[in-house]
């Protein structure tokens, strides 16, 4: 078995770690740009996927909404993102 090789490194920027709750439940969000775009991840809901720009609330909800298997919980995630990115920058 061939040992994995690092074949480039690339920076990411605009890193954000936040952790919203909603009805009930607890989502540890980090949130930001990497060389082909934006990503979400929510690791204690082991959920990471490729997003828009924060301020997207529809993309990001569609986004979300797919893997937390709950439309609601992805547009209040998406909406919490939105509103944080623009009190923070």
């Amino acid at each position: 078995m061939k040992t994995p090789e690092i074949r480039r490194e690339y920076p990411v920027a605009d890193i954000r770690e936040i952790i919203i709750d909603w009805n009930g439940f607890s989502y540890l969000v980090i949130y930001g740009r990497h060389i082909n775009g934006w990503f979400i991840a929510i690791p204690n809901w082991e959920v990471c996927v490729e997003a828009s720009e924060p301020t997207d609330v529809l993309y990001n909800t569609e986004k979300l909404a797919k893997f937390l298997n709950n439309a609601n919980a992805g547009r209040e995630l998406a909406e919490a993102i939105k509103e944080h990115w623009e009190s923070n920058n």
